[in-house]
């Protein structure tokens, strides 16, 4: 299939590159951003973000498979692609054969098959830059749906202000976005937000569009291995729980109950990292006094 780059990428008509080649995505496994993530910053919260491509005959979107919902979505295929690898022939007929052949009561078990497929798919391809994003949203959507399920990816706080704030991560810079309908500061949610993640820094920001008139970023550090990364997810747990406990007392109990009863949702607990990536330590000052250094996995 052609994959062109977009009238917004800036090519001349006589560049050197023409932004197009041949090759057949089908059965490749790919990340990939769709509208939905406009409507819903975060994303869907039954999407993981990663695919399988069944249709990729069109030189601009292709048809997928997404490996969390099972359902089918329609992705733009004309800027950076990322391939993770690729599915078997026999793979790929038995994925159309599970999805085709199911049926309401049958969801489950299909979400099963192809969300263990997604594992099996990222533990080959191993934790680094191009796959950081994947594991966050598979790491944030088992914080979302034992904090708030609901259709998206993200968590909705109450306000004692009135109105809601909704928080979702930009997995691609690791940041956490919360999202007001106020069109002014919301300081007792700024407070709220420093309290919680202590040591960050807070951005605060403007939007443009209807869903929201008033942002704060908060950028969280990257994680540089899995372990990390399930650590800095655990961070965040305890971050959004902090802010239940301050804004919805009585929601922030329940769910103690509740997940104290069923426990946390760990997806990412049967990845493990690489034996080649290398352990890191932080470095103290030697005017600095410490208790001790922690090594990073």
């Amino acid at each position: 299939m052609d994959l062109g780059l977009s009238a917004g990428a800036g090519f001349e008509t006589d560049a050197s590159l023409t932004g197009t080649f041949q090759v057949s995505l089908n059965r490749a496994v790919v990340p990939y951003r769709d509208d939905g993530d406009r409507v819903l910053p975060g994303g869907r919260i039954a999407d993981i973000g990663l695919a399988v491509v069944v249709d990729g005959s069109d030189s601009t979107r292709a048809d997928v498979v997404d490996l969390g919902s099972a359902e089918i979505r329609v992705v733009d295929v004309t800027g950076p692609l990322v391939v993770l690898g690729w599915l078997y022939p026999s793979g790929l007929r038995s994925l159309n054969r599970v999805v085709e052949d199911t049926g309401l009561g049958d969801m489950g078990r299909t979400r099963g098959f192809t969300f263990s497929m997604a594992l099996g798919a990222l533990n080959s391809a191993g934790f680094g830059p191009l796959t950081r994003p994947t594991f966050l949203r598979i790491g944030f959507r088992d914080l979302c749906q034992d904090l708030d399920l609901h259709e998206g990816t993200a968590v909705r706080l109450l306000l004692p202000s009135g109105g809601v704030a909704r928080v979702h991560l930009d997995y691609q810079s690791v940041t956490l976005v919360t999202r007001t309908g106020g069109s002014l500061p919301n300081r007792d949610l700024e407070s709220a937000l420093l309290d919680a993640f202590g040591g960050r820094e807070l951005l605060r920001g403007s939007l443009q569009d209807p869903v929201s008139a008033q942002a704060y970023h908060l950028p969280m550090p990257i994680p540089r291995s899995l372990a990390d990364t399930r650590r800095l997810l655990d961070r965040m747990r305890r971050g959004f729980l902090h802010l239940l406990a301050r804004f919805e007392p009585e929601r922030y109990r329940s769910l103690r109950d509740l997940t104290g009863t069923l426990g946390e949702r760990d997806s990412l607990r049967s990845l493990k990292d690489r034996l080649d990536v290398p352990r890191m330590a932080t470095v103290i000052p030697a005017d600095r006094t410490s208790s001790g250094v922690t090594g990073v996995d």
